[in-house]
């Protein structure tokens, strides 16, 4: 994969903009609520992955790349996971705990979403296979050193193949978010399809 991916990332987060400005989500579920924001925010992540590579500010859009995978996986996580108790600790006192009451971390609540919503153990691959470099990225650990530091000065090393993974992720996540969004709408009467987005999608990317 050589092609800049930036320009087809540019245009499916319009059309996903372009969409989500019409939803209407109609629910006394705090949980919908509650999801459906965090689907929105983390959508509004992938345009700051957008506007950092937009303007080559590479570190900053790399660390936001974990941000994103977590803002979703919190989302599916509370629509579909959390009881009332874990919701109000969550909202009221920012905190995730288990259905015990005990301390939920990230993998759990990873496995947690796959079983609730019946998915195949996707996203604990990725977790699995990506976790540890991502937090390397957010937290400025050896990745970023490497990747901004040519041996002799202080420059960006980022590879076009870097650019163009870390515009995948953001785009499957953004679509994951529209789609996840669409379903908790209720006005969309047809007019939204994500499938024909997720068409789009693969004409360009996850083509390799």
């Amino acid at each position: 994969m050589h092609m800049n991916l930036l320009p087809k990332y540019i245009e499916t987060l319009d059309i996903i903009e372009g969409h989500i400005v019409r939803m209407k989500i109609e629910t006394n579920e705090v949980s919908v609520k509650s999801a459906a924001t965090l689907f929105a925010v983390a959508i509004d992540h992938a345009q700051g992955v957008k506007f950092c590579l937009s303007n080559s500010a590479y570190p900053s859009a790399f660390a936001l790349l974990r941000v994103l995978f977590e803002t979703y996986i919190r989302a599916m996580w509370l629509e579909k996971c959390a009881n009332s108790e874990q919701l109000e600790k969550y909202i009221n006192e920012d905190k995730l705990v288990s259905k015990a009451n005990g301390n939920l971390n990230f993998g759990d609540m990873v496995l947690e979403v796959e079983a609730a919503h019946e998915l195949p153990v996707y996203f604990s691959e990725i977790k699995n296979h990506t976790w540890s470099g991502l937090n390397s990225i957010t937290h400025s650990g050896a990745i970023q050193l490497q990747r901004n530091f040519s041996g002799s000065s202080i420059q960006h090393c980022y590879e076009k193949d870097h650019i163009n993974e870390a515009i995948e992720f953001s785009t499957m996540i953004a679509c994951m978010s529209f789609a996840a969004l669409c379903e908790l709408a209720t006005n969309t009467n047809g007019e939204v399809d994500p499938e024909k987005l997720m068409e789009f999608v693969q004409s360009w990317a996850f083509n390799k």
